[in-house]
């Protein structure tokens, strides 16, 4: 178990868990990372051995074939799973994020229908909110549903889809016409079931291809067309359309104490980094962890990881409990995804010219660190998340 980022008064089977995905990162995911990574080449062997832990069901109840474990014990093993390698805990967190709402808000049929397989990872699901031109305004969406007798047809493009291509079904939020004076109350969320792939893989639904990025390598990250694409009113998330806006909230609010989590677990990898190099790099005479500018250094980046571990452990532990947790989830991705960035250069700084070379692992945080700062929003929409929550309990 790492020294950092301690959980106190865990179960016996989450510590069990933990310990299985511990273990598997240091065996599986640790040794290959580079290569996959500077390849950008999927991880497929690694994903069909996290569907044989059941990874794929973590939080989906044990009636539909999962483990029905809490978020605390999910963003604990993303935690985890991203101080091995970031992209790894990429593969579930939309999947997560989608099983989570079917379980939360799906009718009894969607739930019957697609959590089962969900919980083995045959379904795997994405999550897709954003548009081209949408940025963090997520009620001025422009993507469409209209009515077609008992079917609808959508027109638009998304953008920005994790596992766009690899999923084999999308939680899609649209535009629908539902009359209501306030924008947000005609969004409809959709289940879009399709192949997994590129091109047009269904008619009317198009994956362009894989977005070239800095980092966050080895997922594929897509664009979704949609071109008077047919879809059952049957697919409409709950049954009623005009309730997607607070559904996708809903899976926002989880997808930012995943997100938290993996910012934590790429700040204890770099710690980890900085810690080993520093005890093994000498000048004049002595390992540079003696030497005060770098032992400093490392009490700063130590106590950053462990602030950021308990913040996200907090936010999980109040949506496990039932309570309103908008403003945790928010200064949790908030400080842990700074933090994060804070830590990896930190460590970056203490591993000198080597840090530079794509031979050394620091190199590759330094690219997965900053996507963190933007996931699941910004800091600048985290801050404003924070305020307006924390400003109803001090009105006057």
């Amino acid at each position: 178990m790492t020294r950092l980022a301690q959980t106190h008064d865990l179960t016996e089977l989450q510590t069990d868990i933990l310990s299985t995905v511990r273990n598997f990162v240091d065996r599986d995911i640790i040794p290959n990372a580079q290569e996959l990574e500077h390849s950008d080449t999927y991880p497929q062997a690694i994903v069909d051995k996290m569907r044989e832990m059941g990874l794929f069901g973590l939080m989906i109840p044990e009636e539909y074939g999962g483990l029905g474990e809490s978020l605390l014990t999910y963003a604990l093993c993303v935690e985890e799973l991203a101080r091995g390698w970031m992209s790894v805990s990429g593969v579930i967190n939309t999947h997560f994020i989608v099983a989570y709402m079917i379980r939360q808000h799906g009718t009894p049929e969607q739930k019957a229908h697609f959590l089962p397989r969900m919980a083995t990872g045959e379904v795997r699901g994405a999550f897709s909110m954003s548009e081209p031109e949408l940025g963090s305004d997520v009620a001025a969406i422009r993507t469409r549903a209209q009515r077609a007798g008992d079917d609808y047809v959508i027109n638009g493009q998304k953008m920005w889809l994790t596992n766009g291509g690899s999923s084999t079904l999308v939680a899609v939020l649209v535009r629908t016409d539902e009359g209501a004076d306030k924008s947000h109350e005609n969004l409809t969320a959709f289940l879009v079931e399709k192949p997994a792939g590129f091109g047009e893989v269904a008619p009317g639904l198009t994956i362009p291809g894989k977005i070239d990025k800095m980092g966050y390598k080895g997922i594929d990250t897509t664009e979704l067309v949609f071109d008077d694409y047919h879809i059952s009113s049957d697919m409409v998330l709950g049954g009623a359309p005009g309730r997607g806006f607070f559904q996708m909230m809903d899976g926002v609010e989880v997808g930012r104490v995943n997100v938290s989590a993996r910012a934590c677990g790429v700040a204890i990898r770099a710690f980890e980094l900085a810690a080993k190099y520093a005890q093994q790099r000498s000048t004049f005479g002595k390992p540079i962890a003696q030497h005060q500018a770098i032992s400093f250094s490392l009490a700063e980046m130590a106590t950053k990881v462990e602030a950021a571990h308990l913040m996200m452990v907090n936010a999980a532990r109040l949506k496990d409990s039932g309570e309103r947790n908008d403003v945790a989830a928010g200064m949790a991705k908030y400080l842990t995804s700074e933090y994060c960035a804070e830590v990896t250069q930190a460590s970056f700084r203490i591993h000198g010219g080597y840090g530079y070379s794509k031979e050394y692992e620091i190199e590759r945080l330094m690219r997965e660190a900053p996507f963190l700062l933007i996931g699941e929003g910004t800091s600048e929409i985290q801050k404003t998340i924070i305020s307006k929550g924390v400003m109803r309990s001090y009105m006057l």
